[in-house]
């Protein structure tokens, strides 16, 4: 009733086919598999890539931390007691080595002669400066208007102001040389202001420097090494910004009181 099937006889030549066609697929399969190689390769790009995306959003990161830094110094931080100033953005710091020795002449030191009335006059020469209204509003001041097309106030850095009073003192030292027609008590008033508004400032900025001490063979006593090392402002920095913003001349309409008419007419000697 039932016949023995053979397993090795043949089953025609459809069978062949189907048999090709399979081995055929699965070879096509094992080819487009990737091989060991080329899948450790693949894993290997990939690390490269993410070690590469963390470097990059890293730096991004720290750029815009240090831009948020830098936006932050030209701002008033009252947490931090800072005062505004539209003159905070250029400050910029600077180690600095002080020599305070005991020499006769320097650029801004020793006995009256034109160069160093020069060098004085130098320092005050932007000492007249123009802001803006905004700029007082973030102060919390106000000040006299500046009547010329750029507008804007009247003011100057505290520091000019400082350096004033110094030149004044030190022209005082050589009042036989300078000729100060005021009357000497009027004098003594301006100096004494003088004098106390440098005492406040030096006790304001309180400067924590090390001042050393050395020995020397004919001196009993510690001798002070006459120099010490700062944190300053760079000075020509602070300079390049007061030129920016200096107001050239107050003689003429550009100041002018609201009651007794203009300021400086030409005649009146004013910084």
């Amino acid at each position: 009733m039932y016949s023995k099937i053979s397993l090795s006889e043949d089953h025609g030549p459809a069978d062949a086919q189907d048999t090709e066609y399979l081995l055929s697929a699965e070879q096509a399969q094992e080819k487009s598999l990737p091989s060991p190689v080329a899948v450790k390769r693949n894993d290997k790009l990939k690390k490269y890539v993410h070690i590469g995306a963390f470097i990059f959003y890293t730096c991004i990161t720290i750029a815009l931390y240090l831009w948020s830094a830098k936006l932050h110094a030209a701002k008033c931080d009252c947490s931090a007691g800072e005062v505004y100033s539209p003159a905070r953005t250029a400050l910029q710091y600077e180690t600095k080595v002080i020599v305070h020795d005991l020499v006769e002449d320097g650029k801004y030191r020793g006995k009256p002669r034109q160069e160093l009335d020069e060098a004085w006059e130098e320092l005050l020469n932007y000492n007249n400066l123009r802001v803006q209204g905004e700029d007082l509003q973030k102060a919390n001041l106000s000040s006299v208007p500046l009547n010329d097309e750029k507008g804007g106030y009247l003011v100057t850095l505290d520091v000019f102001h400082t350096l004033h009073c110094v030149n004044q003192v030190r022209k005082f030292y050589y009042s036989d040389y300078y000729h100060n027609p005021n009357p000497i008590e009027d004098q003594r008033d301006h100096f004494d202001h003088c004098i106390d508004l440098l005492r406040q400032t030096v006790m304001c900025h309180g400067d924590i420097s090390l001042h050393t001490y050395t020995w020397k063979d004919d001196y009993r006593w510690p001798w002070p090494t006459m120099k010490t090392t700062h944190q300053c402002r760079n000075w020509d920095k602070l300079m390049e910004w007061s030129k920016d913003h200096s107001v050239d001349s107050l003689t003429g309409p550009i100041l002018s009181h609201p009651i007794l008419g203009t300021s400086f007419l030409g005649d009146e000697p004013h910084s």
